[in-house]
């Protein structure tokens, strides 16, 4: 039987956490879950990849059974954002619901276009920041969304949640689908070596999955990831990018944010890791400080110059290309 098992602690500051006791071998079609005995924190991270799971389980109609101590303390954080159905479970406590506006965005299943439209309508009271930076944030949701349903080929679709930590004026999101992952996808129209370098041009500006085109073509850009990543580097967060057996992730600057951004995502403060437990599909997670409108008017200064400097075009025509919804 495979085993599961969801640690103590899983954000993006110490994503490893999640490959402790895990190789993700469910080749006998048996999955048992397990959880750290005492409390379990998920960032949305952690939640959207642990739906995937359950969407696996699902589509594969493997046998599971989840071990846990009913007495961790978390269970009703965990219970809210939607975890324990995602994984095909009943809820193992009773517990008032509370209201999640402008708090959290629970773990919601997005298939088609017209659920993206009324999901990104909603989201508006956990962004708690201006019309401007809301936009850009908004834009976030619908182009890794929009991917999920255009290019991943999924079959369940993409699950996404969010949490917002007043203290810190930071939103928290996570994104998750089990389609058929980036190095497929983009090897439709691009040469690709491995998986190292499917994630190097997913965040490459310029670089589509629809067209073997620089610049991509009049609907897609090929700038949702690059812009997603930019955003956590405006306002020096983290960023996440996890597909086959490989993952990118950006790391903090702890002195000197950077003000300018690469169009080789490689050369960005950043730790790429290869060889790990395969995950079908694609992961993302990001955190992003909503109200520093430095950062903010930052990004929309100096995104298309990153633009321009990769695929040889006008900034003009790239805020052509790219509207915030």
């Amino acid at each position: 039987m495979g085993k599961l098992y969801i640690p103590n602690s899983i954000a993006l500051r110490n994503f490893d956490t999640l490959f402790n006791e895990n190789d993700f071998d469910f080749s006998d079609g048996k999955v048992e879950i397990s959880f750290h005995p005492s409390y379990v924190a998920m960032a949305p991270v952690g939640l959207a990849f642990y739906a995937a799971i359950g969407d696996l389980i699902r589509e594969n109609g493997w046998e599971s059974e989840a071990v846990m101590n009913k007495g961790i303390k978390s269970i009703p954080y965990l219970q809210r954002m939607g975890l324990f159905s995602a994984l095909g479970y009943k809820n193992p406590q009773e517990t008032e619901e509370h209201d999640e506006t402008g708090r959290f965005i629970p773990l919601t299943k997005i298939t088609n276009a017209d659920e993206l439209s009324h999901f990104i309508k909603t989201i508006d009271p956990i962004l708690h920041t201006n019309r401007n930076n809301s936009r850009a944030i908004k834009h976030v949701f619908s182009e890794v969304l929009r991917n999920v349903i255009e290019h991943s080929d999924s079959a369940s679709g993409g699950n996404v949640c969010a949490t917002y930590n007043k203290k810190r004026q930071k939103i928290s999101i996570g994104i998750s689908d089990i389609g058929k992952g980036l190095l497929n996808s983009l090897s439709r129209h691009h040469t690709i070596r491995d998986e190292k370098d499917a994630l190097k041009l997913a965040l490459t500006p310029g670089i589509s999955g629809v067209t073997k085109r620089i610049g991509g073509n009049s609907e897609n850009a090929g700038a949702g990831l690059f812009f997603t990543k930019c955003i956590a580097q405006s306002t020096n967060n983290h960023f996440l990018l996890y597909s086959g057996s490989s993952y990118y992730k950006l790391r903090y600057r702890t002195v000197n944010p950077q003000f300018g951004f690469n169009p080789n995502p490689f050369d960005d403060l950043c730790t790429v890791k290869t060889k790990l437990p395969y995950f079908p599909g694609t992961l993302v997670g990001i955190d992003i400080n909503i109200n520093d409108d430095t950062a903010f008017n930052n990004l929309i200064d100096n995104i298309g110059d990153a633009y321009q400097e990769s695929v040889k075009k006008s900034k003009k025509d790239y805020y052509q290309r790219i509207k915030f919804t």
